[in-house]
């Protein structure tokens, strides 16, 4: 019996070591090793779009204008490893050290845009007992952080990735959308002017994918805040905040449709802008409001 109960205890040491692999050793927990997975994955997606802005516009143009980076994907690089950091402390497993070591070596390839792709296979692995659980979900804030890392992933790579793999039917959409709109003709992505003399070509810098994309962004980063669990009804009030970008920005290449001596200013600095800021208040509008009516997830 002592035998037996020596082995038992033995199996059991070993198997609580081999849950830990040492991480309560090196002080390291899950949320540390997570926030700083996405901090450096962040950082080393970044660094194409960073030497690009430097060497077109300058180092100090560049900064001011955040490297063409939303501020809502800024925030979100700060609130994801914020959030990890508020999960209570938890051992290292071995799998995560197993995680830890592909998204590594995603990171030292001078291929950055295998630091998205690590980072969202990142969130998935983080995420993974969610898919499983069925209920109300209680509140965890390492798994608010994984949608947040999520949702970065969305805008910063796979938007792009949609848009460059399937741009004819997404910029043809839009550009259905402004025809429908202006009431003039549409030819694939080219929608002819309202006086007849001539077409406006949809770029993919102009499709409404990229606000999607960051509206989706904004909500998720407001429903993790504040702790509200997925619905049918909080997902309605998502695309009710991927609606409202879709009509601005579909107004906005309207209007040029329509009124062409004024082209260069609703294209130009400055209606870019002004629907840029009105997206903005909008969908932060949208999240406030529907963040505020939605039911939050258990403690």
């Amino acid at each position: 019996m002592v035998a037996v109960a020596a082995v038992s205890k033995s199996l059991a040491l070993k198997k609580d070591l081999e849950t830990e692999i040492g991480g309560l050793a090196v002080g390291v927990s899950r949320a540390g090793l997570f926030a700083g997975l996405s901090v450096l994955g962040f950082a080393n997606g970044i660094v194409g779009r960073v030497q690009e802005g430097v060497v077109n516009e300058g180092i100090a143009t560049a900064l001011f204008a955040t490297f063409n980076i939303s501020a809502v994907v800024w925030v979100a690089f700060v609130a994801c490893p914020l959030m990890f950091l508020r999960e209570q402390r938890q051992p290292l497993l071995r799998t995560d050290m197993v995680v830890a070591a592909f998204v590594m070596m995603a990171f030292i390839l001078p291929f950055w845009p295998l630091s998205w792709v690590a980072l969202t296979g990142l969130a998935f692995y983080i995420l993974r007992g969610s898919f499983t659980l069925r209920g109300r979900q209680p509140y965890s804030p390492m798994r608010s952080g994984a949608w947040i890392l999520l949702a970065t992933t969305g805008t910063m790579f796979w938007g792009r990735v949609l848009l460059h793999s399937a741009s004819g039917p997404v910029l043809g959409a839009d550009a259905v959308l402004v025809g429908w709109l202006a009431g003039t003709e549409t030819i694939g992505n080219t929608v002819r002017f309202a006086d007849g003399d001539g077409y406006v070509w949809i770029a993919p810098a102009c499709s409404s994918l990229a606000n999607i994309s960051l509206a989706i962004l904004c909500w998720v980063l407001f429903a993790q805040f504040r702790g509200v669990e997925w619905s049918f009804q909080n997902i309605g009030w998502c695309l009710l905040a991927c609606l409202s970008v879709v009509v601005i920005n579909v107004t906005r290449i309207s209007l040029m449709v329509l009124h062409q001596e004024h082209f260069d200013l609703i294209h130009g600095t400055i209606g870019a802008t002004v629907a840029s800021w009105l997206s903005i208040a909008v969908v932060l509008g949208i999240c406030m409001w529907g963040t505020r009516r939605a039911r939050l997830s258990p403690t």
